[in-house]
């Protein structure tokens, strides 16, 4: 008995038990806790084994994902314009949820009160519910906004190549690769040129009348823009399908083209032929190509202004409009903010003025929006502008282009925006010299909008 009461003590084995939380609050806690630092929660409740697999888990998933995204990944442009990469990108937010909502509950798991009350499991679902809810809701959000953006790239722009000005056009010329350094994505022609085709197609109103054709040529070197602007009561005008001269009603305006192409399906094989017809009319009138067009109609321009929160717009002079659409009946002189409505006939309006006077204050209006259309506004705005431009908005643009416009669009917004508007004195629209329009585009494009080239006007001056 001596030896064994002088002897070494005897050993034993070391039992690990959990260490649970001794509390509700410090296992919510050590639950948030593991919601930023996976595994934390089950080192914390001793199970070191599971808790340093998922904490290196999920170190080796971020590093790899972030290492495959920076050497071969897409950027953030191509992701937003792609439909491919938006369907990866809402599999991958919906499975991140998944994992991370799942992470919280096992951890809570791990360190929840051992023989709980009713009351405490109570709060403790509650409470892990909602953290569940906070963790899910970044990711989910993310995969329905990139859901929203997939449908308006599938239902708005082209999947084929596109072909810009047909080849069969005297003025049609193939895209000139860009001479824009290797860090730009943009690799079409030096001079981009957009028909934007404004259509009074609403509620209440039987079939469209391009009464806004304005052609946007873009230098796609430093994004300086001119705007050639031709009236909708141009006549004698020389209808282009692109091979021929197509017989077109004497007497009918410009505005009237689309309606033409629509019903005559001129020309064949196309998706919008009225649009179409109106771009190749458009080129053969002005001597350039035309590489693409877009069409908005009125309700769509409406809805617009309203998602970006209006748009601030300086009247020089009082301008009426109908009762029946403001029921002041006019805009008044000075700088304010317009709504949807009111913007819509500040640029629609004739009354008291004319065609040419409208014209101008479009003009102004597509200048104010490429200008207050910022980042931000668009993304506080997105569903609603989506819905607008999903339903209301038609362009021959190909996804394909979209990266590309992405990029350019950033150097448009501070450039400089000139306009040629074709109206009197410069030309008669009854009788109009279709001679000095092409001359009078050529030598404004030639100079860029800038420089003494008569008819041209910087809006930065004349809108302002």
């Amino acid at each position: 008995m001596e030896n064994h009461l002088l002897g070494a003590a005897p050993t034993f084995r070391a039992v690990r038990r959990p260490l649970r939380a001794s509390g509700l609050g410090p296992a919510l806690l050590a639950t948030a806790v593991s919601a930023l630092v996976p595994g934390l929660a089950h080192l914390r409740a001793g199970r070191v084994r599971t808790g340093r697999l998922i904490l290196l888990g999920w170190v080796s998933a971020a590093t790899t994902a972030l290492l495959v995204l920076a050497a071969a990944g897409p950027s953030i442009a191509e992701v937003a314009v792609s439909p491919g990469w938006l369907t990866a990108l809402i599999f991958a937010c919906v499975l991140v949820a998944m994992a991370w909502t799942g992470l919280v509950i096992a951890s809570y798991a791990a360190v929840r009160p051992i023989a709980p009350s009713a009351g405490v499991r109570f709060v403790g679902a509650v409470s892990v519910g909602l953290l569940c809810a906070a963790v899910a809701t970044p990711p989910l959000a993310v995969a329905h906004y990139g859901d929203v953006q997939r449908d308006l790239i599938t239902g708005v722009f082209s999947d084929s190549p596109g072909t810009g000005a047909p080849d069969g056009s005297p003025d049609g010329q193939a895209p000139v690769p860009s001479s824009a350094s290797d860090d730009t994505r943009w690799r079409g022609p030096r001079r981009l040129n957009v028909l934007l085709l404004g259509g009074d197609a609403d509620v209440g109103r039987v079939g469209v009348r391009t009464d806004s054709m304005t052609l946007a040529s873009i230098d796609t070197l430093d994004g300086s823009t001119v705007l050639l602007s031709l009236p909708r009561n141009l006549q004698r005008v020389p209808v282009w399908d692109g091979s021929r001269k197509i017989p077109f009603p004497k007497g009918e305006l410009l505005n009237a083209v689309y309606e033409f192409g629509e019903a005559h399906h001129v020309p064949v094989g196309v998706r919008r032929p009225g649009a179409e017809l109106v771009k190749r009319t458009v080129s053969h009138v002005l001597g350039v190509p035309v590489h693409h067009y877009a069409l908005i109609d009125m309700r769509s321009f409406r809805m617009i202004v309203d998602a970006l929160g209006g748009l601030r717009v300086c009247v020089p002079r009082a301008v009426p409009v109908p009762r029946g659409q403001i029921a002041a009946g006019t805009i008044p002189a000075g700088c304010a903010r317009l709504n949807g409505r009111e913007a819509l006939w500040y640029g629609r309006s004739r009354t008291g003025s004319s065609d040419y006077a409208r014209m101008d204050r479009q003009k102004c209006l597509l200048w104010e929006l490429s200008r207050q259309a910022t980042p931000l506004k668009v993304l506080r705005g997105f569903q609603r502008l989506a819905r607008a431009f999903r339903t209301s908005v038609h362009t021959d643009l190909p996804r394909g282009l979209l990266p590309g416009l992405l990029e350019l669009a950033g150097r448009v917004r501070g450039a400089p925006v000139a306009s040629v508007q074709f109206k009197p004195p410069l030309i008669e629209p009854g009788s109009p010299d279709y001679g000095l329009i092409r001359r009078t585009a050529a030598r404004a494009l030639a100079a860029d909008g800038r420089g003494r080239v008569s008819a041209v006007h910087d809006l930065g001056t004349t809108c302002s």
